[in-house]
């Protein structure tokens, strides 16, 4: 039930934990009174009955705040979004007045505010530092410091020693490790992997750092495809430089269904850590799985396609859409791929469903396709997998969905290795034009332009267009919105870290050169100390404390294997 009735709200002082509320409905009418309510998250869905009012009766009703809510009570209704730990008042009477506060209490989301602040603040007063220090090292204010005295009375000494000596030594500049990689790329792909481990342990249980019920985008749904996108950008400036130096395709082919394969087994083990799991209800699909069938499709395609000699010189006319024209096979490919996913998303007649039911199932739609969770998608993973996959979708919570969904399924990698393909043309970019005027300029375009298609897919709305925004069947307008975005994205980053050094990318750096390992490492250790614990209070500060604090520890692991200059790969 979304809504109870529970002696919590008639205590004195409720016991709440987080998302908690409590409603006091006083029915002044002399009539009874049904009380109805939904959550406005839940599209097409029908109100529930929550309980019946006798004249003058009342009761408390203890609701659960993570989504606004819609409310009806005889000719009385009313929709808000409640605060945690707030108590409400509302009097059904024949003038139907709105809901009032009896008892306030602290804003849930100033922990989360405190905690961007104190981060920003840090991170300002470390890179003020770094200036600083870079500015005023060679100054001679630092020789009223002893250690820097002491280096200067040694240089001395060293001067009477021997006259020819220079004053000033000079020391041979450090060796920077793997010097040949993109900087801006590391950072994006860190960004991505700080993020999923921190929505991943929790997100301090706020709403916004987790997956979307159904339609729409969360902070959540953003890093994953994200990081689809920077493996297929990574993967063909790879690719480019192995071309050059004459490796054998045979030799890429195998490397790639090595990976594809270590991807996937990889992700079978984790998919059965933490308990005994029975064989029959092992899940088959997974985030590792998903990488590594989008790998093999995208990677067997630039193993047979890509051209040995990737060059914009000598393209004469045609050097504005160079990168095109020599990857005309895989588009054509590609678009083979987008084409099979919308038409069996549109086309194909699920039993009991019909055409083109893109919905959660359960409530949505005034419960017609109840049976129907995420349409021909969940039909098709049902009939392969069976009870091998997801049993607990995000839209269970709001439309009380009752069959196993997969995010990571059949039909979901077809645009995926779309999306991945979309990173593979911005490593082609990269390796084509030299000039980072012209390849920032191209990852605005193509940035804009495909957000700009997927944002015309789905009307720009949430719930509408023809094809909504979804990260649970990776709609074809949600992979071309987040593409865009990561085009965007690394345009920027690009100018910050590697062009105009404002930037080093850190911390977020140092995962982004680890991000395989921290994957792992994060989903192994998620429920062990000190990663993580049972806190004492139950609310957003103290779970979003442990978070933050797990997914620091991670960061750190990531800072101490760089500065060991250990690397682990697949």
């Amino acid at each position: 039930m979304l809504f109870t009735t529970k002696n919590k709200c008639k205590d004195s002082t409720p016991d709440f934990i987080f998302d908690e509320a409590c409603l006091d409905v006083l029915n002044t009418l002399n009539e009874t009174v049904q009380i109805t309510g939904q959550y406005r998250e839940c599209d097409g869905c029908d109100f529930q009955n929550i309980t019946s009012l006798q004249p003058n009766q009342n009761v408390s009703i203890l609701i659960n705040t993570r989504f606004s809510l819609n409310m009806k009570g005889a000719n009385c209704s009313w929709s808000s979004e409640l605060l945690e730990h707030y108590r409400y008042g509302w009097n059904i009477t024949a003038k139907c007045p709105g809901i009032y506060i009896k008892e306030s209490a602290d804003n849930p989301y100033i922990p989360i505010l405190s905690a961007f602040i104190i981060l920003f603040l840090f991170g300002t007063i470390w890179y003020m530092i770094k200036c600083i220090y870079k500015c005023t090292k060679n100054n001679a204010i630092w020789q009223r410091y002893p250690i820097f005295a002491n280096n200067s009375e040694n240089e001395n000494l060293s001067q009477s020693l021997n006259d020819s000596a220079p004053l000033v030594v000079e020391r041979p500049p450090k060796p920077l490790k793997h010097p040949n990689r993109i900087k801006s790329i590391d950072t994006f792909r860190g960004i991505c992997i700080v993020i999923m481990i921190f929505v991943n342990y929790g997100g301090g249980k706020y709403w916004f750092f987790s997956h979307s019920p159904w339609n729409g985008l969360t902070v959540a749904d953003l890093v994953f495809p994200w990081f689809i996108w920077l493996m297929g950008m990574s993967y063909t400036i790879s690719l480019s430089t192995k071309l050059r130096n004459a490796v054998p395709r045979r030799q890429l082919v195998i490397e790639v269904l090595r990976r594809s394969a270590m991807l996937v087994l990889l992700g079978l083990i984790l998919n059965s850590h933490g308990e005994v799991t029975e064989i029959g209800k092992l899940r088959f699909p997974g985030v590792l799985q998903h990488i590594g069938v989008t790998y093999l499709v995208v990677g067997l395609i630039e193993s047979v396609f890509a051209k040995r000699l990737q060059t914009n010189e000598g393209a004469g006319r045609f050097n504005l859409i160079q990168d095109l024209c020599v990857s005309l096979p895989q588009w054509g490919i590609i678009a083979c791929f987008v084409i099979i996913h919308t038409c069996i998303t549109f086309l194909v007649n699920v039993p009991g469903c019909g055409k083109g039911y893109l919905g959660p199932g359960g409530l949505h739609d005034h419960a017609k396709h109840e049976l129907c969770t995420g349409g021909v998608a969940g039909y098709i993973d049902r009939e392969i997998f069976g009870n091998h996959m997801y049993q607990k979708p995000t839209c269970t919570f709001v439309y009380q969905t009752t069959q196993a969904f997969d995010p990571e399924g059949f039909l979901s990698t077809f645009t995926s290795i779309f999306l991945a393909y979309m990173g593979i043309h911005a490593g082609r970019i990269f390796s084509m034009y030299a000039s980072p005027l012209q390849r920032t300029v191209r990852f605005l375009i193509w940035g804009v332009v495909t957000a700009l298609i997927g944002g015309i897919l789905c009307n720009f709305s949430k719930n509408g267009g023809a094809i909504p925004i979804n990260k649970n069947l990776w709609s074809l307008s949600f992979v071309l919105v987040l593409g865009g975005m990561a085009f965007i994205i690394q345009a920027f980053l690009y100018v910050l870290v590697d062009l105009q050094r404002k930037w080093g990318g850190r911390p977020f750096f140092y995962p982004g050169m680890n991000p395989i390992f921290l994957y792992v490492g994060h989903v192994i250790f998620k429920n062990t100390f000190p990663f993580a614990w049972i806190p004492n209070v139950k609310s957003h500060s103290a779970y979003l404390g442990m978070n933050l604090w797990g997914t620091a520890l991670w960061v750190a692991i990531s800072i101490f294997l760089y500065k060991r200059n250990i690397f682990f790969k697949i």
